[in-house]
């Protein structure tokens, strides 16, 4: 009886556990899946970089003749496992930082709208480095011997200097292996000729513009461009870019200027018409004045005539009031003597009349 109990409670405790258990099973198999994916999939690696720096850090990435510089160079997110080297004897060992540097002189010449550019190999040197595997960098010092003038180019040219790195594994048994990454980085050289040269050119562009731009009339001229760019120009050489004031006197003297006289000459031809039409209305005011001149010469004559009938009508009009008042008096005698004379007939008609009844 005891047994059958204790059966009884043990199913009872099974039946009440199944739902938790399918429902933590539920939560684990997911977990469990990604668990085995994860293991099975292949580890994701950054790809490997490399990286030129030196040091002082080059401003505008300009090099300065007869300065010296620290190189630095070394690999970025490296990693050994990454690399086949399953067809090389041996086992990797070192890497070897295979550099070339090299000079060359670049220059250009315009013809019209055409441009043909040229350059020089002016030097070369190669530096191969190597550097343990959990070291992954090399540096070097590297110095600036020469300015462009001892290289023959002239202060309009320049001098790129390129600096280029292959790295490679090394093996046990010194041969080279696989190729890693490479890197390369263009500098320009900058000297103190350069620099004469560039503010003299600045100070040429500095005279022609404000010529134009001091200059009277000109209002359709566009001022505000080529002030802009001698103001660049100026900026550039305050902060000691020199290759982007080179660049900005290129543009200034192969494009910039021919479009300043353009423009000079199309203000011109602008106020050329402008100033024909005003010719053409001081001739018109010219041929107005004239006709306002005759026609108040015609007035000052119709004033005259007027003034001089208006003195004949008032010395008429007076000889005409004394011909009347005259005329007045005379009717007046007349008709007073008519009157006098008639009643001198009515006396004599009387006398007569009482002669003969007398």
């Amino acid at each position: 009886m005891g047994f059958l109990l204790y059966g009884f409670i043990l199913i009872r405790y099974e039946y009440s556990l199944r739902p938790i258990l399918i429902s933590t099973m539920k939560k684990l198999i997911p977990l469990a899946l990604l668990t085995v994916i994860a293991l099975m999939a292949p580890t994701a690696y950054a790809d490997t970089s490399l990286t030129i720096q030196l040091t002082p850090e080059p401003k505008y990435r300009q090099l300065w003749a007869y300065e010296t510089y620290l190189v630095n160079v070394s690999l970025t997110d490296f990693n050994l496992s990454s690399i086949d080297v399953s067809e090389y004897s041996g086992n990797p060992s070192s890497i070897l930082f295979e550099g070339q540097i090299f000079w060359k002189g670049k220059g250009g010449y315009d013809f019209g709208t055409a441009t043909t550019g040229y350059n020089y190999n002016l030097d070369e040197i190669e530096v191969d480095l190597s550097a343990l595997l959990d070291e992954k960098k090399v540096s070097f010092n590297l110095t600036l011997e020469k300015d462009s003038f001892e290289y023959g180019m002239k202060p309009f040219e320049s001098v790129v200097i390129t600096l280029r790195f292959d790295t490679y594994l090394v093996m046990s048994d010194d041969s080279i292996g696989p190729k890693i990454t490479s890197e390369t980085r263009t500098y320009q050289m900058i000297d103190d000729t350069k620099v004469r040269y560039l503010e003299g050119k600045y100070m040429e562009m500095q005279d022609e513009i404000n010529t134009v731009i001091n200059s009277s009339g000109l209002e359709s001229f566009n001022r505000e461009r080529y002030q802009s760019i001698l103001v660049t120009m100026n900026t550039s050489l305050i902060n000691g870019d020199y290759v982007g004031a080179l660049d900005i006197w290129d543009d200034y003297n192969e494009d910039d200027r021919e479009d300043l006289i353009n423009g000079i000459i199309n203000a011109s031809n602008v106020e050329y018409a402008e100033l024909e039409n005003l010719r053409d209305v001081e001739a018109n005011l010219a041929s107005v004045e004239q006709e306002l001149a005759v026609l108040q010469s015609e007035y000052d004559q119709l004033e005259n005539t007027y003034v001089a009938l208006a003195n004949t009508y008032n010395k008429v009009n007076r000889e005409l009031e004394t011909v009347k008042g005259n005329l007045s008096t005379a009717i007046t005698a007349v008709f007073l003597t008519a009157i006098g004379f008639y009643f001198l007939g009515r006396r004599s008609a009387r006398r007569e009349d009482e002669v003969e009844n007398a």
